[in-house]
């Protein structure tokens, strides 16, 4: 199926506001609960857009296949600790986390 003109701008927005930040300045999403770990072998902002979608049976999918998850008090304490950087995006009211280095919704776009 094609992707929407309403989910081509949702993708485009959302992969604007992706960026590397690091675990203390997401700390206060943490302690609110609002902080999802997003398994790397996901595409970080298609998940952020079936968030913006609603689309329960997607996510009900990723979450029985452990693809989300909240993070734990012990990563988060490791994360403080090694001054770790995330990848992360807000999908209002949660904000998605991944560890990857990179990946192919997060690389710049070839010259």
């Amino acid at each position: 199926m094609a992707e929407s003109p309403g989910q081509a701008q949702r993708r485009s927005d959302f992969l604007a506001q992706t960026a590397r930040i690091p675990f203390a300045e997401l700390q206060r999403y943490f302690a609110a609960g609002r902080l999802v770990l997003v398994n790397d072998a996901l595409d970080l902002v298609e998940v952020a857009v079936q968030l913006s979608e609603d689309n329960a049976k997607q996510f009900e999918a990723w979450l029985n296949a452990s693809m989300l998850a909240g993070v734990s008090d012990e990563q988060a304490t490791r994360w403080l600790a090694h001054e770790h950087s995330l990848w992360a995006v807000v999908a209002d009211p949660w904000v998605l986390v991944q560890e990857r280095k990179a990946g192919p919704s997060l690389a710049p776009a070839p010259d």
